[in-house]
Parts: C-alpha cells; structure tokens; sequence
C-alpha cells in the first residue's frame, strides 16, 4: 500500500520547510519512500528541492485548483491513496502508520477527530491546546484510489478559496464505503495572528495540554525551524 501525502502552500516559505521537514522525518524513520507533492509559488521550489518532495507551481486562486494538481501528480505517481495536510499540519510517524493499517483492513476514507493547535508565534508561542470534535475534519484526511477513480481524483468541482474541506466531503461520501477513525498526534501549527482560524481564536475555547506531546514527535531539525519561526 503506498500512501502519497499533498499540500498546498501560499507565502509562507518558513512554515512549509517545517512541513516538508517533516516528509525527510517520516521517510527516514519508517524506512521507506513517501511521495510528498507541494503546490504553491515558484518562490518555494528550491526549499522542496531541498528535501526530495516535489514541488508544482500554481497561482494562488482557485485554492481548489492546487489541490487537484497535487491529487493529479499523486495519480501519476501511481499510490494507492493520498494524505491531505495543511501546509502548517504536522504528524507523528504513528498516525501515518495508523493511517495504513486502517487502509489494509480495508478503509477507503480514513479521517481524525482529535487533533492540536499550537501556538508558533506571538504572546502565546509555544500553548498548545486540543480538539476533540464529534466528526472528523479535513486534516490528515486520507482517500484511496478507489474513491478518487470515481470522480477523475478531482475532488474539488467548484472554484472556491475557502469552504475547501465541505466540497471535498461532499463528493467524498458519494463514494465512500468503509470510514475508519485513527488517533494519534496531528497539530496545526498556528503562525498568523489575523486568521479567522488563529490560535488566540482556538486557544480561548480548548483545553491546554503539554506541547512535550508535540516536540517529542519531532526532530532535531523540526524543533529548531519550530523555534525560528
């Protein structure tokens, strides 16, 4: 079973090192070759060169668009399923293998609902705190080819910048027949303040939790571009 992962990124060259960064981790303590696509500014090739993940140049709108050229490239490469991340989303080498196993047992749609927000700039840099949602969201949401063979691997029909992950559901579950849950460590790492989705907004609605369950997944790498952000 080979399990590619995508992005999308818009201008924010030091975050998506720490999310290709990641890439270099999984790949080097799983022990195996992990397709990884970014689809962003031309500005970000040489940080994707940099670590082997590669890299399409897209302009920023439609925001769908991006997301279909990274599943197009996936297909290309011939993976059996695709991992959609954020371009701030991070993850233990545990809920990649997690993610696996459900897709051996036969999962074609493998989603989460627990998942972290952590705080990588400003007063509160370094809070992290815990979402448990009744539903899985977008994040770390992984598909097989099963799905994707049915609606061309475009999963985005309309042309939109936001509402991304509803319109993806929507055409997901059209085809979906066997959902699995997997929980491990997944965290959204919160850099800009004036996001409707920033961390003051999330931080004042969850609990806090110990940041160690983020750093302790990551590299010595990660842990210094984390610090640099």
């Amino acid at each position: 079973m080979t399990l590619g992962i995508i992005t999308i990124s818009h201008n924010r060259p030091n975050v998506l090192r720490l999310w290709c960064a990641q890439i270099k981790r999984l790949r080097e303590r799983l022990g195996t070759y992990i397709p990884a696509v970014v689809v962003s500014d031309e500005a970000d090739k040489s940080i994707c060169n940099e670590y082997k993940v590669w890299h399409i140049t897209q302009q920023n709108n439609p925001a769908t668009e991006k997301f279909n050229r990274a599943f197009e490239y996936m297909k290309s490469q011939g993976v059996d399923a695709v991992m959609t991340l954020g371009s701030d989303d991070i993850i233990s080498c545990g809920f990649y293998t997690k993610t696996l196993a459900e897709l051996d047992k036969g999962a074609d749609y493998v989603g989460t609902r627990i998942f972290y927000f952590y705080c990588g700039q400003g007063l509160e840099r370094g809070k992290m705190v815990k979402l448990d949602t009744p539903q899985t969201k977008g994040i770390g949401r992984t598909v097989t080819k099963d799905i994707l063979n049915q609606c061309d691997w475009r999963l985005w029909d309309i042309e939109k910048n936001w509402g991304m992950d509803a319109i993806a559901t929507k055409n997901i579950v059209k085809y979906a027949k066997k959902k699995a849950i997997v929980e491990d460590i997944i965290v959204d790492v919160k850099t800009r303040g004036t996001q409707l989705n920033s961390f003051k907004i999330w931080g004042n609605r969850l609990p806090q939790c110990d940041p160690n369950l983020f750093y302790n997944i990551l590299n010595e790498e990660e842990l210094g571009i984390l610090k640099s952000l």
